[in-house]
């Protein structure tokens, strides 16, 4: 395949997927990695697209939603170290909530073969836990999101309040040590709330991208949550200001 048709492919697929893996575009144009790399270079120099960890993502407004997909490519290692840490607070026998966050997919695909229960409102996460047996693995139903990859809306929101969650497992898009933790949809917003009503505890999963800063919706505050996980780059600033605010920190050691 000659580079303008690699191109032509390349782009198509960023505008139907969201995001494209270098791996992936090398196996399926029959090419090697370094390859598709130096197209991903070219492209970007042009303006066409943007190039992330492993791959690429279409040019957005800093205002546009990002899709799910351009999520699952950033700060992947901080994603990983957060997983791992958050795999190590879940015991047999819980009944689990894991949202839509990319991070959440993380722990989804290291999660083992357990006796617990999962339940999730995550596309992604449900077809990655689905090949778990010992799993009793349920869906929230509900308004699909395309955007996010996740159903959301009034029905996800009654199923949730019939279910006796031991542990919540959410993402957020920002933590303000002050108000607490938001997100960018009043949906998703209200999704998160009524999960935090329905659990015994609350455990929230937050980048270094993530502190001090605030998203649109404010979905629970700092007494609501019972511990945040985050990676190690974390500003020592950051981790006294949740100290200070009463936070539990959990970190991989």
């Amino acid at each position: 395949m000659f580079q303008p048709q690699r191109h032509s492919e390349i782009l198509h697929t960023l505008q139907h997927q969201g995001g494209v893996r270098v791996s992936d575009l090398a196996a399926h144009m029959n090419v090697t990695e370094e390859t598709i790399r130096r197209d991903l270079l070219k492209l970007e120099k042009e303006s066409r697209l943007k190039r992330v960890h492993g791959g690429a993502i279409p040019i957005t407004s800093e205002h546009d939603p990002l899709p799910y997909q351009h999520r699952q490519m950033e700060q992947v290692e901080a994603k990983r170290s957060i997983a791992r840490c958050a795999l190590t607070q879940i015991e047999e026998e819980d009944v689990l909530f894991l949202d839509g966050s990319t991070t959440a997919y993380h722990l989804a695909k290291i999660f083992p073969d357990m006796r617990c229960t999962v339940l999730t409102h995550s596309e992604p996460i449900f077809r990655e836990l689905s090949t778990r047996t010992q799993i009793e693995l349920v869906s929230t139903g509900g308004l699909y999101d395309r955007i996010h990859a996740s159903f959301i809306g009034p029905l996800a929101e009654q199923m949730l309040s019939s279910v006796h969650i031991t542990k919540a497992i959410l993402g957020c898009k920002g933590l303000d040590f002050k108000r607490g933790f938001s997100d960018a949809s009043v949906l998703h917003m209200n999704l998160k709330r009524s999960v935090i009503r329905n659990a015994d505890q609350t455990l929230l999963l937050a980048d270094h991208r993530k502190m001090d800063a605030r998203s649109r919706y404010f979905f629970a505050s700092i007494e609501e949550v019972d511990g945040v996980i985050t990676d190690k780059q974390v500003k020592k600033e950051h981790n006294q200001a949740m100290s200070r605010a009463g936070l539990r920190i959990l970190k991989e050691l």
